[in-house]
């Protein structure tokens, strides 16, 4: 078992990086993109989406800071510090900072990902 304090998750969730549109994981567990769990905090310069994935074991996004979006079918919500997010194992989804704002998010995932080839 590990514990993670408060102090540190907040410290890693304001680690934004200093490029525009950026993704930075800083990995709490993993990755092993296999049964065991990856945790991860990643911090995101404003601008900044990953590009579409699934994740085969599903995928939980605990915002700690900034704002952002998450989005599947073209539907886009925005999210901010404390909202969870649950996405399903398989769901093709994106999500990332809001072109004006930083975002932080707690990852936990199981099973690995996939990005699709485009269609």
């Amino acid at each position: 078992m590990r514990v993670v304090p408060a102090r540190e998750i907040a410290e890693l969730s304001e680690a934004v990086p200093g490029e525009p549109a950026r993704l930075v994981p800083a990995w709490l567990e993993g990755p092993h993109n296999s049964d065991r769990l990856d945790v991860g905090l990643v911090t995101t310069s404003p601008g900044g989406v990953t590009p579409p994935h699934v994740h085969l074991g599903g995928q939980v996004i605990v915002v700690t800071g900034g704002r952002g979006f998450v989005e599947v079918d073209g539907e886009r919500v925005e999210v901010s510090a404390g909202d969870v997010v649950i996405c399903p194992p398989g769901e093709l989804h994106t999500h990332g900072a809001l072109d004006d704002h930083p975002f932080s998010h707690l990852t936990v995932t199981t099973g690995g990902y996939t990005f699709p080839e485009p269609a």
